[in-house]
């Protein structure tokens, strides 16, 4: 992860982007959906190797595929517009009133990428093709979602977030969005890493909200990180005093850091320095790794807030996701106590919870799983830990086998999940 760091400080310019406000779903030309992701398609049609995957938008990379899609502008309690997707399967569009809605949350340094460029094993298509009403959120921040009723991208107070407001407002408009769009009275949740620190904050924050959701996939499950893995492993005073100096996007211009990122994972003599920085930054499985597409990979990560790094390396100094350390002072004011209050995982109902955890997971460590499933008031009903030995932590979005250890597992765990609640309404009917 510091690898990530040290490269965006020293190939990144000053980030000039501004959002485009656009009030009608449904497709629309990248530049004004997308400045950051069309800037960078420039600079790669100039630099690139001419993969049409790289630094494809979402609908791009939908429609690719033989999908279609609608986009869907969301806006939060406290003013970002969110711009999320919906996957549409042609095949099952007269039947779209019936199909379960499943939201996708998407990782740190992401966007609702992560979960269409590994096809045919992306788990975006997977649950389309199944007869699912897949949704995906680009939280704010992210390429997609630079618009705000009020701010400016360009003015520090924008970046004045991290995963606790993305999992207090961002989520929670997003669900309320699906079940206003679909008519459905409760929807399935899949959060990936960061994914699953914004739904364990809701979920401790707002246990009331829970009666929203039928069941919350926890990929990577994220409730502790300070003793083991990537986050625990780097400096992290130095992290966080480097963080605090501004506030601001980082990187500060996506487009080119991760342009120029891409076009070295395209060359023979630099694609194993890629591969190197994949498997140390984002914890990959080196044979689970197509380093053919190492350039695609690196095209299409996103940027966040400074805030919201420095946020999560407090919760690693702290072991905790807590609430964010604004200083002593301010957190008396905020608080009424020194330090920040940890997040109360007692209110998390494990009923509602699927685990999903890999052995070697070298950014969310098993043993930190562990001490999160300790914390729950509860045992999770549903516990799965992929047996691969080798399992990492970025395999799930990009491994070859994705299908096979991630992909089917998850459709069957809903299935199965289904087939209970259903055995048990028609008990209790009887």
């Amino acid at each position: 992860m510091i690898y990530l760091f040290y490269i965006a400080f020293y190939i990144s310019i000053v980030h000039k982007c501004c959002g485009v406000t656009v009030e009608k779903a449904g497709p629309a030309p990248i530049e004004s959906t997308n400045p950051t992701l069309a800037e960078e398609q420039a600079f790669l049609q100039l630099f690139g190797n001419g993969d049409p995957d790289e630094a494809a938008s979402c609908g791009q990379l939908i429609e690719s595929r033989g999908f279609q899609y609608e986009r869907y502008y969301v806006t939060t309690k406290d003013g970002y517009i969110l711009q999320n997707f919906r996957i549409i399967n042609r095949y099952a569009r007269e039947a779209r009133k019936t199909l379960k809605p499943v939201l996708l949350l998407h990782p740190l340094f992401t966007s609702c990428a992560a979960w269409l460029f590994n096809s045919p094993a992306a788990l975006g298509f997977l649950l389309a093709n199944l007869g699912y009403d897949v949704w995906i959120i680009n939280v704010r921040g992210t390429s997609y979602s630079t618009n705000h009723t009020h701010l400016d991208p360009e003015d520090p107070e924008f970046w004045d977030y991290s995963f606790y407001e993305i999992g207090i407002y961002d989520v929670t408009a997003t669900v309320e969005h699906i079940k206003n769009e679909t008519g459905f009275e409760k929807i399935i949740v899949i959060g990936f890493s960061q994914g699953t620190f914004q739904m364990i904050t809701q979920m401790s924050l707002m246990p009331w909200f829970q009666d929203n959701y039928d069941i919350v996939i926890l990929v990577t499950p994220g409730g502790f990180l300070g003793d083991f893995g990537a986050f625990a492993s780097v400096p992290n005073k130095p992290i966080q005093e480097m963080l605090s100096l501004s506030n601001g996007p980082f990187p500060s211009d996506s487009a080119f850091v991760f342009g120029s990122l891409a076009v070295l994972c395209a060359q023979q003599l630099t694609n194993p320095i890629c591969i190197n920085f994949f498997e140390e930054a984002f914890g990959f499985n080196r044979k689970q790794l197509n380093a053919s597409r190492t350039n695609v990979y690196a095209s299409l990560i996103d940027r966040t807030s400074k805030k919201n790094l420095l946020h999560i390396f407090q919760s690693v100094e702290r072991d905790h996701l807590s609430f964010f350390d604004n200083g002593e002072v301010k957190n008396y004011a905020l608080y009424g106590s020194a330090e920040p209050p940890e997040f109360p995982f007692y209110n998390i109902n494990p009923n509602k919870l699927i685990f999903m955890s890999g052995l070697n997971d070298q950014v969310i460590d098993q043993r930190n799983v562990q001490k999160f499933r300790n914390s729950l008031c509860d045992r999770v009903e549903t516990d799965h830990i992929i047996q691969d030995p080798y399992w990492n932590h970025g395999d799930y979005a990009l491994a070859l086998e994705a299908y096979e250890y991630f992909g089917s597992v998850v459709v069957d765990l809903i299935r199965e999940r289904d087939d209970l609640t259903e055995c048990k309404l028609n008990l209790s009917g009887n």
